[in-house]
C-alpha cells in the first residue's frame, strides 16, 4: 500500500463515514500527549495552550495544518504517485514544512515526536471501537499506519517501527516508562467527564482523581447513544466533511494585507500590492479564527440569537480573528506569522519534489526574514 492509496482509504472514515469521531480521536491524541512530562512541560513554558489568549488560535492553527496534509492529495518523493499530475496542489507539503519550522524553535526529543505520531495512528481505531457506529477495517488501520508514517518521515522523525504491531508495542512501552504523575501535569486539562475517558495511566499522570462511577456510566451511555443514533437514524453523508476547502470556488482572492496596510510589506512588489489567494475553514469549534465576515442577514440572525442567550458574541467573525482568511505558510503563533518563509519554502519544495506553482505558491524576500 502506498501513501497515495492510504490517503484515499482513510478519507472514507475521516471525511464521509465518521468525520466527527475521527476528529475527536485526533483531538484526544493531542490531549493524551500531555501525560508525558517533557511534552506538557514544553507546552506550559510556551504558553500556547496554557494561556487562554493563545489557546484558541493554537488549537485552530493545529487543526488547519493537520487537516491540510490529511486531505490535500499527497505529492512528492515517497508519496507513491505513479504519474505526475498536470497540477499538484502544494498545500500539503507547505503544511508539513510550516509545522517543521515551528517545531524547530523548540527542543523536542525524537521519542516525543514518535509518541505523538503513534497516537495519531492508533487513537482513531481506539475511538471508533469505543463509540463509532462501526470499527475501522484492517485495511483502514493499515492505511492510517502507512499514511502517517510517511508524514512522520517528512517531519524527519527517526526510528518509526516498520509494522503497525511494532508501533503499538513501542507506544505501550513508552507510556509505561514516561507517563508518570507530575505536578506540571496538574494543570486544569479537563474535568470529571474527560477524566472518565482517560485510561488509568493517563489520568494518574495528569494527577486527576478517579471520577465517581456514575460519571463514567453517564459518559458511556452518551457515547453509546451517539453510536446507535448514527448507525440507525442517520442517512449516509451526501458530501464530505472537510475542514479545509479543496475546490477552486472555495478560494478567496483578496488584496487585504494581514498587516493592515494597503501595500503589503510581505507580498508587495515595487510599491504595488500583490493580490493573494486566501482560505476560510469550513467551520470553527472555538474562536472564529479565519472565518469570513457574516452577511448582513446572518449578522442580524446572530445578534438575535445573542439577545436570547444562545450565541456568544465573541464567536462573531471579525478582523480581530483575521476574517480575511489564512495562508498555510502563515499559520502559527502571531509573533511568527510572517517569519520563516525562506526555510518553509525550501522545505516545502523538497517535500513537494519541485517548485511550488498555482495560487498557493509563495515567494520570499530574504531581506525581510
Amino acid at each position: 500500500m502506498t501513501p497515495v492509496e492510504a490517503q484515499e482509504i482513510l478519507r472514507i472514515s475521516t471525511a464521509s463515514d465518521m468525520p466527527y469521531m475521527v476528529e475527536k480521536s485526533l483531538e484526544f491524541a493531542l490531549f493524551k500527549t500531555y501525560g508525558i512530562e517533557s511534552i506538557s512541560k514544553l507546552l506550559l513554558a510556551t504558553g500556547q495552550l496554557s494561556k487562554e489568549a493563545n489557546a484558541g488560535r493554537r488549537f485552530g492553527d493545529t487543526a488547519l495544518l493537520i487537516a491540510t496534509w490529511m486531505n490535500v492529495p499527497i505529492t512528492g518523493p515517497g508519496s507513491g504517485r505513479a504519474t505526475k499530475l498536470d497540477y499538484e496542489d502544494p498545500r500539503g507539503a507547505i503544511a508539513v514544512a510550516r509545522t517543521n519550522w515551528l517545531h524547530s524553535k523548540y527542543k523536542i526529543s525524537n521519542n516525543d515526536y514518535l509518541y505523538t505520531l503513534s497516537l495519531f495512528i492508533l487513537e482513531p481505531d481506539v475511538w471508533t471501537k469505543l463509540c463509532g457506529w462501526r470499527e475501522l477495517t484492517p485495511m483502514e488501520r493499515q492505511a492510517y499506519f502507512v499514511y502517517w508514517s510517511e508524514i512522520g518521515r517528512r517531519m524527519n522523525i527517526q526510528n518509526i517501527p516498520e509494522t503497525l504491531e511494532d508501533l503499538q508495542a513501542w507506544c505501550e512501552e513508552y507510556e509505561q516508562a514516561n507517563m508518570k504523575p507530575s505536578r506540571i501535569n496538574k494543570e486544569p486539562f479537563g474535568r470529571q467527564a474527560v477524566a472518565s475517558l482517560c485510561p488509568d495511566r493517563l489520568r494518574e499522570s495528569i494527577m486527576q482523581p478517579k471520577p465517581p462511577a456514575w460519571v463514567a456510566k453517564v459518559v458511556s451511555l452518551v457515547l453509546k447513544a451517539h453510536r446507535y443514533y448514527t448507525r440507525y437514524l442517520c442517512l449516509p453523508r451526501f458530501t464530505e466533511m472537510i475542514y479545509v476547502p479543496l475546490q477552486d470556488h472555495d478560494f478567496t482572492k483578496t488584496g487585504v494585507c494581514p498587516a493592515g496596510v494597503s501595500t503589503c510589506p510581505f507580498t508587495g512588489k515595487n510599491g504595488e500590492p500583490q493580490f493573494e489567494y486566501r482560505l476560510h475553514p469550513a467551520y470553527s469549534e472555538n474562536d472564529p479564527w479565519y472565518l469570513p465576515p457574516p452577511s448582513i442577514f446572518r449578522k442580524v440572525k446572530l445578534y438575535a440569537q445573542a439577545a436570547i442567550g444562545i450565541f456568544n458574541m465573541r464567536a462573531m467573525p471579525s478582523p480581530q480573528f483575521q476574517s480575511q482568511g489564512f495562508r498555510t505558510e502563515e499559520l502559527g503563533p502571531i509573533p511568527f506569522q510572517h517569519s520563516g518563509r525562506a526555510a518553509v519554502l525550501a522545505n516545502a519544495e523538497a517535500i513537494h519534489g519541485g517548485p511550488l506553482t498555482g495560487p498557493w505558491a509563495f515567494s520570499v524576500d530574504l531581506d525581510k526574514e
